[in-house]
């Protein structure tokens, strides 16, 4: 168990020092060592009890609890296209304590796919492309109606290729 007068002191000795002394360098790094550990046996801990409260839901509670879920991602993600603290706070309304879990359920990965997806999917209708570096525009070219445009990470997603033709954007419809 983390001794909080222990931490506390080490912090209030930092602070007042103006600076840390390798001994309370020691005492700090160790005490954020084993905060960490505590703190991954408490999210281990939760991890454990939210799967026994799923597992202990009938067919329709867990029905109800995964519609009433997606609607709120729904309603934030897409339809008002909001930030993450806008889900959590104003779709879900949950207190900024959630921010966290939020992260740790997967929410914030989760949030910054479906926008990045969002406008991947928005550029697929353009009819221009451009390249634009510190010199301005470096490449322009304004497509034919029967055109459009394809992106592909390749190269273990360092290059991005841009396919701009009449067939292979198709693919994607």
């Amino acid at each position: 168990m983390v001794d909080n007068d222990k931490a506390n002191n080490t912090y209030t000795d930092i602070v007042s020092d103006g600076g840390m002394d390798p001994r309370n360098k020691k005492d700090a790094l160790d005490a954020l060592a084993e905060l960490g550990q505590e703190m991954e046996k408490a999210r281990k801990h939760f991890e454990l009890m939210n799967d026994a409260w799923w597992n202990g839901l009938d067919q329709e509670e867990r029905e109800d609890a995964f519609y009433a879920v997606v609607k709120r991602i729904h309603k934030a993600e897409l339809q008002d296209r909001g930030s993450y603290r806008y889900a959590l706070y104003d779709v879900f309304g949950f207190d900024p304590g959630m921010y966290g879990r939020g992260m740790e359920c997967g929410y914030m990965a989760l949030h910054n796919a479906i926008y990045d997806g969002e406008d991947l999917q928005a550029m697929k209708g353009v009819n221009r492309f451009e390249v634009i570096d510190e010199e301005g525009r470096t490449y322009v070219n304004h497509l034919n109606d029967d055109q459009g445009i394809k992106f592909s990470l390749q190269d273990d997603n360092r290059t991005l290729k841009v396919f701009i033709d009449s067939t292979s954007w198709r693919s994607d419809e």
